[in-house]
C-alpha cells in the first residue's frame, strides 16, 4: 500500500488560513509603514487600509500598532483617527504587546530586528520583503510587499479567512 503524500503548499496554506481564522488580535510594528508601499495587490475586491480597520473591528479583531514612534504614526498615517474610532490601539508599551503574543491567538506583522523575540514566541508572524534577513529567517511568512501594501495584504488574508470559516 502506498502512503498518501500531502502537497506541501496545500499544508502551508491550510495552516496559514487556520491561524488567520483563529486570530483575535493583529500586532503591527509601525516600522512597517516606514518603507514606501511597494505596489498594489491588484485585486479590486481587496479592502483598503481604512476599510480593513473597520472590517477587522467588526470581526472582533483588535489591531495593536506598536513601537516607540507610535504616536507620530497615528497622527501622520492618514487613518490615525480610524484607529481610535474602531477601538484599536497605538502603544509603545512592550509589556502590553508581549501579553498579546503570549496568548497565541494573534498574528504579528513586524519589520525590525527587535521583533525577533516576538517572532520566536510561536505566533504566526509576517514580514515585509524589505525586513532584515534575520527577521525574515524566523518569520512564518515573508510578503512580496512593503509599507502599507503588506498591511493590506495581511489584513485581507485575515478577513477572507474569517469569512470562509
Amino acid at each position: 500500500m502506498q502512503k498518501r503524500r500531502t502537497d506541501v503548499l496545500t499544508k502551508i496554506r491550510t495552516d496559514m488560513e487556520e491561524g488567520f481564522r483563529k486570530a483575535t488580535s493583529l500586532l503591527v510594528n509601525v516600522g512597517v509603514f516606514a518603507s514606501p508601499s511597494s505596489g498594489d495587490l491588484g485585486i479590486p475586491e481587496n479592502l483598503s487600509s481604512p476599510e480593513l480597520l473597520r472590517e477587522l473591528h467588526s470581526l472582533g479583531i483588535e489591531i495593536v500598532f506598536y513601537s516607540s514612534g507610535g504616536g507620530d504614526f497615528a497622527s501622520t498615517s492618514g487613518f490615525g483617527d480610524l484607529i481610535e474610532k474602531n477601538g484599536h490601539r497605538v502603544t509603545d508599551d512592550h509589556r502590553y504587546v508581549r501579553e498579546r503574543v503570549e496568548r497565541k491567538d494573534c498574528v504579528l506583522l513586524g519589520s525590525e530586528v527587535s521583533d525577533i523575540d516576538f517572532f520566536l514566541s510561536g505566533v504566526f508572524s509576517v514580514t515585509p520583503c524589505s525586513a532584515p534577513l534575520d527577521l525574515r529567517m524566523v518569520s512564518s511568512y515573508v510578503s512580496n510587499f512593503d509599507g502599507e501594501a503588506v498591511f493590506n495584504e495581511l489584513g485581507n488574508l485575515i478577513v477572507n479567512s474569517k469569512s470562509r470559516g
